[in-house]
Parts: C-alpha cells; sequence; structure tokens
C-alpha cells in the first residue's frame, strides 16, 4: 500500500479507528471547499444588486440591509441547531448534499422574484439551506484530518469562502456588465426576469450539479468514540453544562467570531455601493476589482494562517489557533477603520487587499479553535452555536448597522465612508479585547482536549 493510501490510525474511545486514506481525506476536503465556496457565492452575489434591487422594488438603505441580512440570517440560525443535531447523529454527507441543493435552487428564485417580498422569501430559503452545510461539513473534515492540521485543512475550505466572496464580486460584475443592455426578459403569468437576476440564476444552477458530487465523497468514522458504536443523541442542558464550565474559551472563540464577522461583513457588503457613490464606480468595475482583489490575496493569507496554526500546535503553542486570530485582529482592523475616509479609490482598494489578508489569516484557526476543544458528540451543535451568533447576529447587524448609521445617524447616503468606519473602530476594539480575555483559558481547553482524547 503506497503512502498515499496508507490511513494513520487514532485512539479513539478505546479502540483504534483509522484515519481515512489520504486520496479519500483530501478528495472529500476538496469537494467541501467547493461547498463552501458556493455558499458564499449565492450569499454575497446579492451585495453587488444592491443599487438596482432599490431601483426597481423602491426601497432603502435599510430594507436592502434587511433583505441582505436578516432575511437569510436569522432562519439561517433558527434552523442550525435542529440540522445541527441530525449532523451529530446521522449521515453528515447527505446532510450536505441535500442543503446545497436546496439552497441552490433557493437561489435561481431570486432571479424570477418579482417583488421585495418574493426576494425575501428566496433568501430565507437560501438561509434554510445553507445552515446545515457548516457543522456536517466541519465535523466531517474534523474526523478525516489529525488534530493538528485541522486549522489548516478548515483554512482551505476557507478558499472556498474567499473564492466565492470573489467570484460574487468577479462574476456578477461581469453579469453586470454583459446585460445592462438587455431588456426584461417575459416569463409569463410570472411576470419578467430583469437584467440583474440573471446573476442569482448563472450562480445557482452550478450548485445543483455538485451535489452530485457530494454523493461521491465518503462518510468518515467518528473520532471520540468506540469503533463500531453509533452516537447517541446530548441531551442540550449536557451541552449547556459544557459551554458553562469553559465559558470564557468559547466567549473568545465563538463570541469573538461574532464580533469578526460584524468587523469584516459592514466592509464586504457594502464595499462595492461605497465605491459607486462615493467615485462614480460602475457597479461592474467595483464588482470586479474587488473580486479580483479578494482571489488573489485572501487564499495566500488562508494558507499562511493554517500553517502558521500547525507549526506553533507541534511546537507545543496550545493557544496557537486563538493566539493567531488575535494578531489577525490587531492587523487589520486599523486599516479597515482608516481606508474608507481616504480620497484615492486605488488606495483604497491596495488597502482593503492588505487588511484582506490579514484577516485570512485566521479562518483556518477560527474555525479550528472549536472544533479541536469539543466532544465529537457535540461538535456540530455547538458549531451551529457559532453559526447562530455570526449569523443572526452578526451577518444580520452589520450590513444593518452601517445602514442605520447611514440613514439616520448621518442621515445621507453620500456619507456611507464614515458609517463603515465607525462600524470597524468599535467593533475592533471589541474583538480585539473578547479575543485576548481568552488566550490562557483556551490552552488549558486546548490541553484537556488532548489528555482526554475528545
Amino acid at each position: 500500500m503506497s503512502e498515499a493510501e496508507s490511513p494513520q490510525s487514532v485512539q479513539t474511545g478505546g479502540d483504534a479507528v483509522p484515519f481515512p486514506p489520504k486520496k479519500q481525506a483530501y478528495f472529500s476536503l476538496f469537494v467541501m471547499t467547493i461547498v463552501v465556496m458556493f455558499t458564499v457565492l449565492d450569499r454575497q452575489v446579492l451585495s453587488l444588486m444592491i443599487d438596482p434591487i432599490k431601483d426597481d422594488f423602491k426601497i432603502t438603505d435599510t430594507q436592502a440591509a434587511l433583505l441582505i441580512g436578516a432575511a437569510f440570517s436569522i432562519t439561517y440560525g433558527i434552523a442550525g441547531m435542529p440540522i445541527a443535531r441530525l449532523a451529530d447523529r446521522t449521515n453528515r454527507r447527505n446532510l450536505v448534499a441535500a442543503c446545497i441543493a436546496f439552497w441552490s435552487a433557493c437561489t435561481m428564485l431570486s432571479g424570477v422574484a418579482q417583488s421585495y417580498m418574493g426576494m425575501v422569501l428566496a433568501r430565507i430559503g437560501v438561509g434554510v439551506g445553507e445552515s446545515g452545510y457548516g457543522p456536517a461539513s466541519w465535523s466531517i473534515i474534523t474526523d478525516t484530518f489529525p488534530r493538528e492540521k485541522v486549522a489548516f485543512a478548515t483554512g482551505v475550505m476557507g478558499l472556498g469562502a474567499m473564492t466565492g466572496t470573489g467570484l460574487a464580486l468577479f462574476a456578477g460584475g461581469v453579469v453586470l456588465s454583459l446585460v445592462s443592455q438587455f431588456e426584461p426578459v417575459s416569463i409569463g403569468i410570472f411576470g419578467v426576469i430583469r437584467p440583474w437576476q440573471w446573476a442569482f440564476i448563472i450562480v445557482g444552477f452550478p450548485g445543483l450539479l455538485w451535489t452530485l458530487v457530494v454523493m461521491m465523497t465518503k462518510e468518515p468514522a467518528r473520532r471520540g468514540l468506540v469503533a463500531g458504536t453509533r452516537p447517541k443523541p446530548v441531551p442540550l442542558r449536557e451541552v449547556g453544562r459544557w459551554l458553562m464550565d469553559s465559558w470564557r474559551t468559547y466567549l473568545a472563540v465563538i463570541g469573538g467570531g461574532c464580533l469578526r464577522i460584524l468587523l469584516g461583513a459592514g466592509v464586504a457588503t457594502w464595499g462595492p455601493t461605497f465605491l459607486h457613490r462615493e467615485f462614480g464606480w460602475s457597479l461592474a468595475k467595483a464588482g470586479i476589482t474587488t473580486g479580483i482583489i479578494t482571489l488573489v490575496v485572501s487564499p495566500i493569507g488562508m494558507i499562511l494562517g493554517g500553517k502558521l496554526s500547525e507549526h506553533w500546535t507541534r511546537k507545543g503553542i496550545h493557544d496557537a489557533n486563538l493566539r493567531i486570530v488575535l494578531i489577525s485582529m490587531v492587523l487589520s482592523a486599523p486599516i479597515l477603520a482608516i481606508s474608507p475616509l481616504l480620497h484615492d479609490p486605488w488606495l483604497i482598494q491596495g488597502l482593503t487587499a492588505v487588511a484582506l489578508f490579514f484577516g485570512a489569516l485566521c479562518f483556518g484557526p477560527g474555525i479550528a479553535s472549536f472544533q479541536v476543544v469539543t466532544p465529537n458528540t457535540m461538535r456540530a451543535q455547538i458549531s451551529s452555536l457559532y453559526q447562530f451568533s455570526s449569523n443572526v447576529i452578526a451577518f444580520a447587524l452589520s450590513p444593518l448597522i452601517v445602514a442605520v448609521m447611514t440613514d439616520y445617524v448621518f442621515g445621507d447616503p453620500s456619507k456611507l465612508k464614515y458609517s463603515m468606519s465607525l462600524n470597524a473602530v468599535i467593533t475592533g476594539v471589541l474583538v480585539v479585547l473578547v479575543t485576548w480575555q481568552g488566550l490562557k483559558p483556551y490552552a488549558r481547553s486546548y490541553e484537556r482536549a488532548v489528555r482526554e482524547n475528545l
């Protein structure tokens, strides 16, 4: 048997359970990375359509923010917990496949929505579908790779997130450029397809096809259980007791994760609109340039962050994952606060690239941080708590906070830059403090996980 095919083993529950062969492991990682790409692609393409949607449906910035954030995020977070409980005791591969098929179909429905409420309902469907992929796919990867490689593997999955973000902006910009001269297409009694709606149809369809590829992967054996046994559902009170026993650790990794989204999502959501309003850039130009920056810069940061975590963990630095998160935020937050106030759009884009690089360092370590200190039978449920906080709280609030500041504090759409900067100042300070307080508790939690082979 070749090295590429020979499985490693790990002691779990008293019995040796092999890791999947390397070819199988990296195939699963590739497939799940593309799943992540589709989830972010389908989610983020809407951020480029804010002004066309406002023009066609006659809505305000605040209503647009509710469409981007709350309509998706609240249902995402609420549906996440029951689906995560399924992921902790059923076939995770099948669950991921069902989720991607559902949200891709709902994305395509955004392409035929005839009203603001129609868009809201389609976004609710996308939120329900996407809520199940994270806990299930992260759990699959954590059972597929050794503990010290989990940050690298989740960092690779992060490439899918950044690729999806970049493609949403780039492909959305290209589609807007191509269809800008199109006339609305009649679909009979169902109304019309507006030119900008083709972006949703184009990005949603490939996800339906990828469902078939997901079904070609294999479900890995669950670590932390006696070989051959089925996982038993863990009562919610037991999950709550575990969280309370290590509350400072989970405040740092989950609360800090929420604040990281609050910091970055405001910029990601409103960035193209800011360039359009402030400097007169077309949405196509803003989307294409920001997309290229994201596609080039973020993967480098994600890979380096994952490799740095692996290196430090092997050297015995038990808080490596959370330490990288802290460094990432200290470096990126000031740039995000300053850059919207500058007067040169290309300088702003250059600083955005630097901030994206520093922010990307913590993607893999941030996800791995709670995966590697949590028991297998609770992992997806606690992952769903992370999703709830980062989506219901952060993704719903970050575009809304910026929009409310613009509409009601500064009272002028042209003052969007001040809203973006103020949001970065407040959340930047909070995320650094919350992450810093958890360094020592997190190290103790990691040592316990290694000692008890969780």
